[in-house]
């Protein structure tokens, strides 16, 4: 259901309701609202709300969570918005794990 995707994306993200709702140009309590399912946002605060999460309206909407492509994606687009030395860090780990992959692959062909 909408509230619990928003609420998932929200905490995934480390947000807090207020966070999201000065990001998206509503009250905190309207927020809060959205997030119990007591009230229904406008098509336009939908739209924002997938802008801040990175994705699109109708994984916003949909009944199933985000793939892991999807999600992967969606950071991806966090990412960019990150300092040249966090998305350095972040460069560390995922060749990290490159590596691990390409050495657990070719242990096996060994």
């Amino acid at each position: 259901m909408f509230e619990d995707k928003i609420k998932w994306l929200r905490e995934g993200r480390k947000m807090r309701q207020e966070d999201v709702a000065k990001a998206i140009g509503i009250t905190k309590s309207t927020y809060i609202k959205y997030e119990k399912g007591t009230q229904s946002p406008q098509l336009e605060v939908v739209e924002k709300i997938a802008r801040l999460y990175g994705v699109s309206v109708s994984e916003l909407v949909g009944g199933e969570k985000p793939s892991l492509n999807e999600q992967l994606n969606s950071r991806m687009e966090l990412i960019d918005k990150l300092e040249d030395e966090e998305k350095k860090s972040i460069m560390l780990i995922i060749d990290g794990l490159i590596y691990r992959r390409q050495n657990i692959e070719l242990s096996k062909t060994l």
